[in-house]
């Protein structure tokens, strides 16, 4: 039995959170979902701002089970989260009801999810993977619950048998606060995603004339969404934007779509809708605010997704993440709407100046980042944990291990995404 605590839901996956967390932890959840079939979810969310008690839901991901079990939600989201700190005994009781866990696995370092990783590490002493996305302090310095999270991190948190740091500075914080063995995982490749832009290269001959350019994520200023309409006046009838995702500035595109035809505004959709859309464009716009003046505590997802797509990408400065063969695909540009019309106005000639490092970009994150790699490494950490021993794990779950080590020796094509990846969701109990 896997548990995975993190701010996720399988049965609301679609209608909360952050899409881009919410798109690697889907993934990740989908690797797991393929070496056991049994996971507990302890949905840390908060996505309701009212009083509800402790929820249970059995949802499916693949062939596994899911109990997908939601924490108490508050009218008051950050006493709400304070006050569920003191469900950490409760909920471990219940996981421990359910079975012995093999692998516990917390997204951030948040106060719960290092409460209640201890907690289980204690009792169960399983193999633990940090999945190390945010730094506390990266945006809101002053909280109270900034501080609550950083020092539950620092001294609470226990010792993960891998951590996946989203770039380097954090790999740096993780190994000096525990000494663990740290990887860096600035972003995922889904096999749904290889398949869409296998089908359609970039600046294809059927459409010379125009150049597609495309934006998806978080509709924010911090991401430089803001920055898009203008884009769309300064070029002209040439290029064709699409935009996806959902935030503060989801209206102003909605009225941008319905005054400009060669503005299309998608609002929030399925990730494989992403991943075609992502296809039909020719260039990925990365136009984040500094990263810096964050700590260096994040990394846009995205990107490794943009680098994967094959397209032309076109980004603001990135953190340190020891991506030097992905970096010299990615036109890199000053934090400006100029510059950024700039290269756009001269984007097919740099993509063909460029396609050798783009080709070369593509290959090395898709194997660093993909299904099967990352795959290999978790199967890695639940055989090679000093902490367990052979005997417990099902013989079915090592049998799956080998028959994955083998396939990516032979470098047989991945499992068939549309199955690996389809997500059904029963609602059986509900408290």
């Amino acid at each position: 039995m896997f548990v995975i605590i993190a701010p996720y839901s399988v049965k609301h996956g679609s209608d909360f959170g952050n899409p881009a967390a919410k798109t690697k932890m889907g993934f990740f959840l989908s690797l797991l979902a393929r070496l056991e079939k049994k996971i507990v979810l302890v949905n840390t969310l908060h996505a309701k701002q009212v009083w509800q008690k402790r929820e249970e839901y059995t949802c499916r991901i693949g062939d596994a089970s899911v109990r997908e079990i939601v924490l108490r939600q508050y009218p008051v989201r950050p006493i709400g989260k304070l006050l569920n700190l003191f469900e950490v005994d409760a909920v471990a009781k219940e996981i421990a009801q359910a079975g012995e866990p093999t692998l516990i696995w917390a997204y951030n370092g948040y106060a719960f999810e290092a409460m209640l990783a201890r907690a289980l590490k204690r009792r169960f002493n399983a193999p633990f993977v940090f999945e190390y996305e945010d730094a506390a302090m990266a945006r809101r310095k002053w909280h109270p619950k900034t501080w609550v999270d950083f020092l539950a991190w620092r001294y609470l948190l226990p010792e993960p048998d891998l951590c996946l740091a989203v770039n380097r500075s954090l790999l740096k914080r993780e190994r000096r606060r525990s000494g663990c063995d740290a990887q860096l995982c600035p972003g995922v490749v889904s096999a749904g995603l290889i398949e869409a832009c296998t089908k359609r290269p970039a600046f294809s001959e059927e459409r010379r004339q125009q150049v597609v350019v495309g934006y998806f994520g978080t509709l924010h200023p911090e991401k430089g969404a803001d920055w898009l309409p203008e884009m769309v006046e300064r070029l002209g009838d040439n290029f064709v934007f699409h935009v996806s995702g959902r935030g503060p500035l989801a209206e102003q595109f909605e009225a941008l779509s319905a005054r400009r035809p060669n503005f299309f505004f998608h609002g929030y959709v399925d990730q494989d809708t992403v991943y075609e859309l992502m296809a039909d464009c020719d260039v990925l716009l990365n136009p984040h605010q500094s990263i810096e003046a964050l700590g260096g505590g994040l990394f846009p997802f995205k990107v490794i997704e943009y680098v994967a797509t094959g397209r032309l990408v076109v980004s603001t400065a990135l953190p340190d993440a020891n991506l030097a063969v992905a970096f010299k695909s990615i036109v890199f540009v000053e934090h400006d709407i100029a510059s950024f019309v700039a290269v756009l106005n001269v984007a097919r000639q740099v993509y063909e100046q460029r396609r050798a490092r783009i080709d070369i970009a593509v290959a090395d994150v898709r194997r660093r980042f993909g299904e099967q790699g990352l795959l290999r490494t978790l199967s890695d950490v639940l055989v090679a944990s000093r902490e367990v021993e052979a005997d417990q794990i099902d013989a079915g779950v090592l049998e799956l291990i080998e028959a994955q080590r083998k396939a990516e020796l032979l470098q047989k094509q991945p499992l068939n995404p549309k199955n690996a990846n389809r997500t059904n969701v029963e609602v059986v109990a509900s408290r």
